[in-house]
């Protein structure tokens, strides 16, 4: 499109027509309008390819606006990139279709310069169907640039406002993953603190039963030592009583008739056998009968100076 001999090679020719009686001659009229027409069919063919490039231009933009969706990771970094990047890839969408619509603009407008001025003079009806012509490509012209224009700027900003909300739905999400992890984590964290003070009120529990069981350990000691002390002092108390000791006169004394017995009396209840003084001797009257048991609270204790068993 930069060089325009090139592009519109049959547009920069002068035509002339040659002067007959009564006006142009017709045959080179219709030759003229025959290549008008051939010329404006040529520009349409270039606005064609104008708008295809702009449809090619919107593709690529969509294609950049789905590979430049942000992930998971490095969000900040990744979103101020691709903000960057669809920043001036829209500014350079807008600035090549800018400099597309102004060529197309420059071109139709010479086009039409020319068409208006070399019909001027030639033929009424030539040109007016020349201005008219010329006054429909520009408008045309002028409406498509607008129209590219617009659609661009629109594309641009759609691209901009998807990546910004893209982006802010990714960080609220990111948020609200990392919000439901720290209420997992002190959820957690007050059921470990939780069974922890139970297990420390346990551990307290066992410890003061162990403390209890250890007490009472120590105290069943002194216990069976005064249990087994009086079971000793019992048993040196019934050796030394007289039932226990040889009588050799009642051994071999004659048998006598015996005498009537007195009835039999309930016997008494145990008393108590209070502890002899030193020296004295153990006398009959001083012990319960053989057979009568030990009053369980009873604690006898053998005299000082005498050895215990």
């Amino acid at each position: 499109m930069s060089n325009e001999a090139e592009i519109l090679p049959n547009l920069l020719r002068e035509e002339s027509f040659e002067i007959v009686m009564r006006g142009y001659n017709r045959r080179q009229v219709d030759e003229y309008i025959a290549r008008t027409r051939n010329q404006i069919r040529e520009l349409e063919a270039r606005l064609s390819r104008a708008l295809d490039e702009v449809e090619r231009t919107r593709r690529e933009m969509a294609e950049v606006r789905e590979s430049r969706r942000p992930t998971g990771d490095d969000l900040s970094e990744r979103l101020r990139q691709i903000i960057n990047l669809a920043e001036e890839e829209a500014q350079s969408k807008l600035g090549d279709a800018d400099q597309k619509v102004n060529q197309i603009r420059q071109e139709a407008e010479r086009e039409a310069k020319r068409v208006v001025d070399e019909a001027q003079g030639k033929s009424e009806r030539t040109v007016a169907q020349a201005q008219e012509n010329a006054n429909h490509m520009l408008a045309a012209a002028k409406q498509e640039s607008e129209r590219i224009r617009s659609s661009a700027k629109q594309e641009a900003d759609q691209l901009l406002l998807d990546t910004r909300n893209e982006a802010e739905r990714t960080l609220t999400s990111a948020e609200r993953r990392a919000s439901a992890i720290n209420e997992d984590a002190t959820e957690r964290l007050t059921q470990l603190t939780r069974q922890h003070s139970q297990a420390l009120g346990r551990l307290s529990e066992i410890s003061e039963t162990l403390s209890v069981l250890l007490r009472a350990e120590e105290s069943a000691g002194p216990l069976e030592k005064m249990v087994e002390e009086i079971a000793k002092a019992s048993r040196h108390d019934r050796q030394e009583r007289p039932d226990h000791q040889p009588d050799a006169p009642r051994a071999h004394a004659q048998p006598q008739a015996p005498h009537p017995q007195p009835p039999q009396q309930p016997p008494f209840p145990p008393q108590p056998v209070p502890p002899q003084p030193h020296g004295q001797p153990q006398g009959a009257h001083a012990m319960p009968p053989a057979n009568m048991p030990e009053p369980p609270h009873v604690i006898p204790m053998p005299p000082a100076g005498e050895p215990a068993e």
